[in-house]
């Protein structure tokens, strides 16, 4: 499973509020491009995309381009997305642009992706948090507010570097303490998920900033859900 931790977009500036809310309802008509300008000369190997009508996105740095061709009908376009490694225009241009195709985008994230293994996954599936009541007579009344989407559990008891655990750090306070859901992309795991589920931009039952330590290793030892929130 490759996983997106620490989202630098969080961290740059000239990012429209819209574009950084952890929320799926939420999303960005103003204009189909935005620059982001971050603090240092940045990596960006990964580009988590939210709900968007488009079909193609593109990262720029001035002088180079990564395009990103979005094939799954939405919502499971929701996910993360690898490009080979990008950089800012030059060490004292520290800016990249974002744009794509479409009318709208929901949130977008930026980064270095980390590789964490898992085991066979289980109870894949469906759920919903609405509540239906019947009444004395029978009658079936839906529930309302609630929301729904696609899960799956899986076991994450590997080795880890300490790129993961830098990553954490950064993403603390800003993301992982506040739930942001994680922009996921599960190549790895396609022979036990169904192939909507290889985009995944999902919560989890438990933050992933629990660590156990070895000697050399870092270690996770955890039975992680995942699950979208539509």
């Amino acid at each position: 499973m490759k996983i997106l931790i620490y989202d630098k977009l969080l961290d740059a500036t000239g990012v429209p509020a819209a574009i950084t809310t952890p929320a799926l309802s939420d999303f960005y008509d103003d204009a189909v491009t935005f620059t982001a300008t971050f603090a240092a000369y940045e990596k960006i190997d990964c580009v988590g995309i939210g709900y968007t009508d488009a079909t193609q996105f593109t990262v720029t740095n001035g002088t180079d381009t990564r395009t990103i061709s979005i094939t799954k009908d939405a919502p499971y376009q929701n996910g993360l997305y690898l490009i080979d490694a990008i950089y800012p225009g030059g060490e004292y241009n520290t800016t990249m642009t974002f744009s794509h195709n479409g009318s709208y985008v929901g949130r977008v994230g930026a980064g270095e992706y980390r590789k964490i293994g898992t085991s066979p996954t289980k109870e894949i599936g469906f759920y919903d948090t609405s509540e239906n009541r019947i009444t004395l007579s029978g009658q079936v009344i839906t529930g309302a507010g609630g929301f729904y989407g696609r899960r799956f559990e899986a076991d994450v008891r590997y080795k880890l570097d300490e790129d993961v655990y830098e990553d954490i750090l950064a993403a603390y306070q800003k993301q992982i303490m506040k739930g942001y859901p994680y922009f996921i992309y599960t190549d790895d795991e396609q022979h036990k998920l169904p192939a909507t589920m290889l985009y995944f931009y999902a919560r989890t039952d438990k933050p992933i900033s629990l660590l156990q330590s070895s000697t050399y290793k870092f270690l996770y030892s955890y039975k992680f859900k995942f699950y979208e929130a539509f």
